[in-house]
């Protein structure tokens, strides 16, 4: 996982071929739950703030 990567499109690109799906339904479902969110990167991996920490997600080599 990349660091210096600027935003969850730019993520989910560099994220291996079999997990971008599962990131893809990850992200959808927490937009669809907190629209209001701010989406961004922190620590390296997808960071969501709404009136505070919401929700990271991330890939690894056995799991996300």
């Amino acid at each position: 996982m990349q660091k210096s990567l600027k935003d969850v499109d730019a993520y989910i690109k560099a994220a291996p071929r079999m997990a971008r799906g599962k990131l893809i339904e990850i992200r959808n479902i927490i937009k669809s739950i907190a629209p209001k969110a701010e989406e961004r990167i922190s620590y390296g991996m997808p960071y969501y703030s709404y009136k505070g920490r919401l929700a990271y997600f991330a890939y690894a080599k056995h799991h996300l």
